[in-house]
């Protein structure tokens, strides 16, 4: 754990109520001030200098992608539902080169970047036959694009259409 890190157990409720209550504490935790957070959003502006705006949204989903890994939340075989804040994400890729995390954490580290470099960012949760799973749409000057970081697909997939049983966005 990080030096000066809490933990902090926030029940959540079943069914649509949880849904939301999560979608809402995740926009919190993306909304939140973080000088880490500000500093690499700085330096990503700075890369991306003369890119449009989709193509910044794009390196940014290409950046997270390439320095997390994609683990569930397990506790001894028990889902334990964590969201770990952006800046202790970044903390961990300043430290180790990668953060390990599940899709609310690849939500809660983009959904931070993007708001920092002026983005629109929606937040989608969605069910499926197989499972609940979380990504964001990201609103730019040129249009907006799915990003969920935990597929192998490119930047702008989303889970089809005829797969979801359930859908909640999430203005942040």
């Amino acid at each position: 754990m990080l030096p000066g890190a809490r933990e902090r157990f926030v029940p959540i409720p079943e069914g649509e109520a949880g849904k939301l209550a999560t979608l809402r504490h995740m926009a919190g935790l993306i909304c939140a001030p973080d000088p880490l957070v500000d500093a690499v959003t700085d330096k990503m502006s700075v890369a991306g200098a003369g890119w449009g705006p989709l193509r910044l949204a794009e390196g940014t989903f290409e950046w997270v992608r390439g320095h997390m890994l994609y683990m569930p939340d397990y506790n001894n075989g028990v889902v334990i539902e964590e969201i770990r804040t952006p800046g202790y994400l970044l903390h961990e890729i300043g430290v180790l080169g990668r953060a390990i995390g599940d899709c609310d954490d690849y939500v809660v580290l983009l959904g931070a970047l993007y708001k920092r470099l002026s983005f629109g960012v929606t937040l989608v949760a969605v069910s499926t036959v197989r499972l609940d799973h979380v990504y964001l749409v990201v609103h730019t000057g040129e249009g907006s694009a799915a990003a969920d970081g935990i597929t192998d697909f490119p930047f702008g997939w989303e889970v089809p259409e005829g797969e979801v049983s359930d859908r909640v966005e999430y203005p942040v």
